[in-house]
C-alpha cells in the first residue's frame, strides 16, 4: 500500500501549538480568501493501493485486497503497460471476506471482489486485451462477459481507495481537516468533498501536519492547499461558502 505517509511528518505537544500558531497567525494577513469554521462537512482522501488479480477479462476481474470494497460502488483502477497508463472505472458486483495465514500463525483479513469494468472503449479494450494475451497463464472459465484468465503479472494493477477526513475550516484556496492518520508535507492527493447534493473533486497539496496531543490515537490537523479543480466544482464550492454567510 502506497500512502506517502510517515510518522515523522507530524509533531507533538508544545511543538504542535507552536506550528499551529505560526501557520494560522503568521499567514492570516496574507490570506486572500476568507476561512469558515464548519461542522459536519467531510470527505475522502484518495490513495493508491496494491491488489492481486485473481483472474481477468476485457469486461471484468476478480481481485483480492487488504481493504473492504463497497458493493455497487465504482472505483478507479490503474495499470502501467508498455509505457502507457491504463485507467479503468469498475463497479463492485460481489465482495466477500477471506483470511490468509500470516506470521506467527495469525490470520490477516483479506477481501475478494468481482469487478465489472464500466468504460472499456475500443482503445482501452485493445490495450487491456494485449496485456491479458501477454500475461495469460491459462483459461479459467467462460463468462457472459468473455473468457476469464489467470495471469502471471498479478500485481500490475492498483486501485484508488478512499480514506475519510472531517473538515474544520475551509476557504476557496484551502482547508484544515482532521484525520486519524498522518500525511507527508508537500505530497499531493486527489480528494472528494462530500456535500448534501454534490461531490467536489480537488487536487490538493499537504502544507501542514500536526498531531493534537501525546497519545498514539490523538487526531491529526492537516492543512491542505487547493491546487486544481474544475470550473463547475469551483462554482459549487463558492455557493457553499456563500451559504455560510447567511
Amino acid at each position: 500500500m502506497s500512502w506517502g505517509m510517515q510518522g515523522s511528518c507530524c509533531v507533538r505537544g508544545q511543538e504542535y501549538f507552536r506550528r499551529q500558531r505560526f501557520w494560522f497567525m503568521n499567514n492570516i494577513e496574507n490570506r486572500k480568501n476568507k476561512r469558515y469554521v464548519v461542522e459536519g462537512l467531510q470527505g475522502n482522501l484518495i490513495y493508491s493501493s496494491d491488489l492481486e488479480i485473481l483472474n481477468i477479462s476485457i469486461d471484468g476481474a476478480a481481485i483480492e485486497t487488504t481493504r473492504r470494497l463497497e458493493l455497487n460502488r465504482e472505483y478507479l483502477f490503474k495499470m502501467q503497460y508498455n509505457n502507457t497508463q491504463l485507467i479503468l472505472r469498475g463497479r463492485v458486483v460481489w465482495a466477500v471476506l477471506v483470511s490468509k495465514k500470516g506470521r506467527m500463525e495469525s490470520f490477516l483479513p483479506r477481501y475478494r471482489a468481482g469487478i465489472q469494468f464500466a468504460d472499456t472503449l475500443s482503445e482501452k479494450q485493445q490495450i487491456l486485451r494485449r496485456f491479458i494475451e501477454e500475461n495469460r497463464l491459462r483459461a479459467m472459465e467462460s463468462r457472459i462477459g468473455g473468457l476469464r484468465c489467470k495471469i502471471s503479472n498479478t500485481t500490475a494493477m492498483k486501485i484508488n481507495l478512499p480514506r475519510k477526513y472531517q473538515v474544520r475550516k475551509i476557504s476557496m484556496s484551502g482547508m484544515l481537516v482532521e484525520t486519524d492518520y498522518p500525511l507527508d508535507i508537500n505530497t499531493h492527493f486527489d480528494i472528494e468533498l462530500l456535500l448534501k447534493d454534490a461531490m467536489v473533486s480537488i487536487l490538493v497539496k499537504v502544507v501542514n501536519c500536526t498531531q493534537r496531543g501525546f497519545l498514539k490515537t490523538s487526531p491529526y490537523d492537516i492543512g491542505m492547499e487547493f491546487i486544481t479543480m474544475s470550473e463547475n466544482d469551483k462554482d459549487i464550492l463558492q455557493k457553499l461558502l456563500l451559504a455560510f454567510e447567511e
